[in-house]
């Protein structure tokens, strides 16, 4: 299997727009991404996106099957590049998620 990159971000409030969200400061009008499905994982209500590299250009997350979820008045997301299949990234996105665990400061 080829190496797999995967990107993980966290934003302090929750954020709607998905292209703001795997875009962060550097998003602009033009970048846009593809929405899919929902699914539930460790009970939170997660959106599937794909960041196509054609609208995406120099994110971190282009070319990846991202999991994004919003919980505790924080927006989370996590993605693996897509180098094989969308399958195989979308079976690593919710391995990885079901072991993640988040914990408050302090």
């Amino acid at each position: 299997m080829p190496p797999q990159h995967l990107v993980i971000v966290a934003s302090p409030e929750p954020i709607e727009d998905y292209a703001k969200v795997v875009n962060g400061p550097a998003w602009r009008p033009v970048m846009r991404v593809e929405v899919g499905g929902r699914t539930t994982i460790n009970g939170w209500r997660a959106r599937w996106i794909f960041v196509p590299p054609s609208t995406n250009e120099g994110s971190a997350f282009s070319g990846h099957v991202v999991l994004v979820w919003t919980t505790g008045g924080h927006t989370y997301a996590v993605g693996f590049h897509d180098t094989t299949t969308r399958r195989v990234a979308k079976a690593m996105d919710v391995e990885l998620v079901r072991h993640l665990r988040l914990v408050r400061p302090g």
